[in-house]
Parts: structure tokens; C-alpha cells; sequence
């Protein structure tokens, strides 16, 4: 099969940074699943994959997780699918990602495709889905059943799982979203999914929480870096509060800053129960499919905003390109690789 692939961690300017390859076409066993890729989307994990490599790779690395596409073939234990159904999933970080013609999947972590979207707007669904649904119920266990209104900020919120994560929390909860975005249209954006307060993540954040009636917060998710925020994150939180992080962070961190308020920070990584096979793997399967309810309910939509065209090497570096800049509105997405 073809494949695109990194060796080493070029810019995406640089014409050799993707190699189209081919590859053997995987055969699934077990609990296995062979999809035909119809469309991927772009995840700041796969431009920190690549940029993370440190020495050039004797093997091509192929990247992706955001697939949506046909069950081909299915390994002897599989019972959630058939060949001929569409499929879509975040797949896993040990596997060979969605960069390719066909893609080796686990059934635990794969759902239905939401039968109203097309191919490329359900593809930018299921990471984020996976990650924010995630870090707001398991991770900062915001109750779904509140008669409050606890206040939940979300730093970064305009990207594609700040995106999820306003729309999950506006309808399964009862919180007061606050969301922070700097420029005019990512504001709108946020409110249009249901924010009801964006601030300017550039300003003073405790002054512009402060005018609209928040002291503190009881839940920060923190969908960009660490560092900038981990300062004015210990101000803002309450007392007994949480805090939710995806990002890593290579600098050391003053945990100290959280002592007095006996503060709870997690991590969220959707990788978690893939990479250690917990028991928890097939709740990933059964949330997308339970998304693909929501979405023909018209309650969550999707957040595709940019579509590159089919996938090639060029055009998975303007993807990379257009992500690196950390300005994303929603999600993209791309076509898969059109046969030769």
C-alpha cells in the first residue's frame, strides 16, 4: 500500500520533510480492524511526533490519528464490525498512524461514522472528542447532574478540543463556560459553540474574570502550553479546585504554587488506555458511538474548517505548516491518497 512518512525531524518548509512510500498492506487478527482510509485530520500531536524525532530514523514513521473510512477486513474476535461499515477513530500511539492507504485498528477504540457527515468532517471528530469528553468527566469529574453553576474555564478554546469541550460542557453540564481567545473571529467561534464568556487569553485574566463575576474557578482545562499559564492558573483556581492538562512540559514546574488551595491537577492523555490495554478501552469505542447520536441529534456538530485536498506529501506540509502556527479555528482535514 502507499504511505507518507517522516524520517526525520525536517521543518514542514523543507521539500523532503514527508516521503510517500509503500508499504505492506497490514492483515488483521484478533481484535483487529483493516480500514481504508477516505480522510484524516491534523492534530498538534502529529506536527510534535514528527519535530520530536532527535536522529534520523532507520524505519519511516507514519503518522496520523484522526482517520474516518471503510472496514475492509476484520480479525477472528472482532464483533462490533462488518466489512463495508464506516468507520471512524483516533487510533493509537504505538501503531502506525492514518497517513496511509489502509490503517490497522482496534475495534475497542473505533465507532460508527456519523451517517449526516461527510468522510472529512467526521474525521476531525474523534481524537478531540476522545480528549475532551475525557478531561471534563473522568479527569475534572464535573458532574453531568449540577443544580449549580459551577464556572469552567477553557484556555485555548478555539481550537479542535477546545472546540468539543465547550459544546460537551454547554450540553452536559451545567456549567458557565469561560472561554479564552484573542482574536475576533476565534471569539465568535467560541460563542457560536456555546461559550457564555470568551476573554482574551493575551490580557489580564484575572481582571477580566473578575468584570464578569469570578474571583476563581473551580475547573481549568488548559488546552494550550503549560509554562505561560501556570502562574495565573494557581490565582484563578479555587479552593478544592481542578485543574486539567494535555500539553507536556519540558521545564520543571513549581507544584508548591497549588499546596495552600489543595488543588487537584491531572493529566489527560487519550493514548492512556490504548497504551496500557485498561479495561477502560472499550469506553473510547462506545463514545463515538454514542457521538455519532449527538450529531444526527443536531446536539454537537463538527468542527471542520479547512480541507487540504487529498493527502500527499505536499500537502500534509501545508498542513503541518498551517498547524505549527498555533492559530487553528476548529479542525482540518484531508482526503486520503488517491491511488496511482
Amino acid at each position: 500500500m502507499e504511505a507518507i512518512a517522516v524520517f526525520e525531524a525536517l521543518p514542514a518548509s523543507d521539500p523532503n520533510c514527508f516521503k510517500e512510500i509503500k508499504v505492506e498492506t497490514p492483515v488483521p487478527t484478533g481484535q483487529d480492524i483493516l480500514v481504508r482510509i477516505d480522510a484524516i485530520s491534523i492534530n498538534p500531536v502529529d506536527s510534535k511526533e514528527r519535530l520530536g524525532i532527535v536522529e534520523r530514523l532507520d524505519e519511516p514513521l507514519i503518522l496520523g490519528w484522526d482517520t474516518c473510512g471503510e472496514v475492509i477486513a476484520i480479525g477472528a474476535d472482532v464483533k462490533r464490525f462488518k466489512p463495508g461499515d464506516m468507520v471512524i477513530s483516533a487510533g493509537e500511539i504505538t501503531r502506525p498512524g492514518c497517513y496511509a492507504q489502509y490503517q490497522l485498528l482496534d475495534e475497542r477504540i473505533v465507532g460508527h461514522k456519523p451517517e449526516s457527515l461527510t468522510c472529512e468532517e467526521a474525521a476531525t471528530l474523534p481524537l478531540t472528542t476522545l480528549v475532551a469528553w475525557e478531561a471534563l468527566f473522568d479527569r475534572l469529574e464535573i458532574s453531568r447532574n449540577d443544580t449549580e453553576r459551577p464556572a469552567l474555564l477553557i484556555i485555548g478554546a478555539a481550537g479542535g478540543l477546545g472546540s468539543m469541550a465547550i459544546q460537551f460542557a454547554r450540553q452536559f453540564s451545567n456549567c458557565t463556560i469561560i472561554a479564552t481567545a484573542s482574536r475576533p473571529e476565534s471569539q465568535k467561534w467560541c460563542t457560536d459553540l456555546g461559550a457564555h464568556h470568551v476573554v482574551d487569553h493575551f490580557g489580564d485574566l484575572a481582571a477580566q474574570l473578575k468584570a464578569i463575576g469570578h474571583e476563581t474557578v473551580p475547573y481549568i482545562l488548559n488546552c494550550s502550553d503549560n509554562l505561560p499559564y501556570w502562574q495565573i492558573m494557581s490565582e484563578l483556581v479555587a479552593p478544592e479546585g481542578a485543574i486539567c492538562l494535555v500539553a507536556s512540559t519540558k521545564a520543571k514546574l513549581d507544584l508548591d504554587l497549588y499546596m495552600a488551595k489543595s488543588v487537584r491537577i491531572n493529566y489527560e492523555l487519550m493514548f492512556t488506555r490504548s497504551l496500557f490495554g485498561t479495561d477502560k478501552m472499550p469506553l473510547q469505542g462506545a463514545l463515538l458511538d454514542k457521538l455519532s447520536d449527538m450529531i444526527s441529534q443536531g446536539t454537537i456538530r463538527h468542527v471542520m474548517t479547512e480541507n487540504f485536498g487529498p493527502m500527499t506529501a505536499g500537502t500534509l506540509a501545508k498542513a503541518h505548516a498551517h498547524i505549527e502556527k498555533g492559530r487553528m479555528l476548529g479542525k482540518m482535514a484531508l482526503s486520503g491518497i488517491q491511488p496511482a
